[in-house]
């Protein structure tokens, strides 16, 4: 008998391994992987400003990255890059993360008009 990938591969997942995967809304029901990109985010940012200082960078740059990473990375936080230093972090945090797996749009850096 030929195997194809047609019928070598089951045509759906077990609930279980579904649910393990699909993306939570809050910090309790994260996914494996949301936690992970998360971590990857958290370290980074750590290693980064560790590395670079925070001299020049916006406060509120900074603290909207923490807020983001205590909300899991689940809140829709502006993280708006506005120094040098800023885009140089946020180009840091998003390498960072896409080198893990995630995508460019999991970092909450916007600049949304404020009103």
């Amino acid at each position: 008998m030929l195997l194809t990938a047609a019928t070598a591969l089951p045509l759906s997942l077990p609930a279980m391994e579904t649910k393990a995967q699909e993306a939570g809304t809050t910090i309790g029901e994260r996914s494996e992987w949301q936690v992970e990109k998360c971590a990857v985010f958290a370290a980074a940012l750590d290693r980064i400003l560790k590395r670079m200082g925070e001299e020049g960078v916006t406060p509120a740059f900074i603290a909207n990255n923490r807020a983001y990473i205590d909300s899991g990375c689940l809140s829709d936080v502006d993280a708006c890059p506005e120094t040098a230093k800023d885009i140089e972090i946020a180009n840091g945090l998003t390498i960072a993360t896409m080198n893990a797996g995630a995508a460019s749009s999991f970092s909450p850096f916007r600049c949304r008009p404020k009103g």
